[in-house]
């Protein structure tokens, strides 16, 4: 398999007023196309941080971030825009649903933005929904769902555009043990699918079910275990 994402030497620096914060000191890794890997650490380890620049929301302070040959880390901003959402779908620590927009109109979301016709982005946020056990609930509103199932609207949406690669943090944290087994196998399937997924975790259960953990403490790459 060949290596798909590659994060060179990566430095990220936080700066308030005079004082700065580095959450990712010389990080390496690469990621293999169609890969199932877990980023795992205690809590400020950088974890969030490396989601975000794999995701091209930020840019290293140095070092780079190369997808599928492109480096990302040097794009412009917009460049990076139009580039996410053509190869990221990404489920957010705090999902980001839109509150106003039903579950099927926050999945259709992404494929407005990419351009698909309505009538398409309909049948497809459908499939999705489908896919995540959701369909019943696509003319619900976030706010109506409970956090299990706002999550399972999230990976949904993560899907829509098809992205080769989807990105998550944390994506069981505070649900319950039947809800965190269904986001556990949605993630399993998205990898059977082709996707490469690559998320963030405290959980030990979808730890153990990555191919790959890539080990974090204090912004460094303490291991890899395989």
């Amino acid at each position: 398999m060949q290596d798909f994402i590659v994060v060179e030497d990566v430095w990220k620096t936080y700066k308030t007023g005079k004082v700065s914060y580095d959450a990712l000191r010389g990080v390496s890794i690469t990621i293999e196309k169609g890969s199932l890997v877990a980023i795992v650490g205690p809590s400020g380890s950088g974890k969030s941080t490396l989601i975000h620049l794999l995701a091209g929301i930020d840019v290293p302070t140095r070092g780079r971030v190369v997808v599928d040959g492109v480096e990302i880390s040097s794009l412009s901003e917009g460049r990076r825009l139009k580039w996410r959402r053509r190869n990221i779908g990404i489920v957010f620590q705090f999902l980001h649903l839109v509150p106003v927009l039903t579950a099927l109109e926050n999945v259709m979301l992404p494929m407005e933005l990419a351009g698909v016709f309505r009538g398409e982005r309909k049948r497809r946020a459908m499939e999705l929904l489908d896919f995540v056990g959701m369909a019943d609930k696509a003319g619900k509103l976030p706010g109506e769902l409970s956090g299990g199932e706002q999550q399972r609207v999230a990976i949904a949406r993560a899907l829509a555009a098809d992205p080769p690669i989807i990105l998550a943090d944390e994506p069981t944290a505070n649900l319950d043990v039947g809800n965190k087994k269904r986001i556990i196998e949605l993630l399993a399937r998205a990898k059977e699918r082709g996707k490469t997924v690559v998320y963030t975790t405290h959980d030990r259960e979808l730890a153990e079910i990555a191919e790959v953990r890539i080990v974090l403490r204090d912004g460094r790459v303490e291991g890899v275990e395989r």
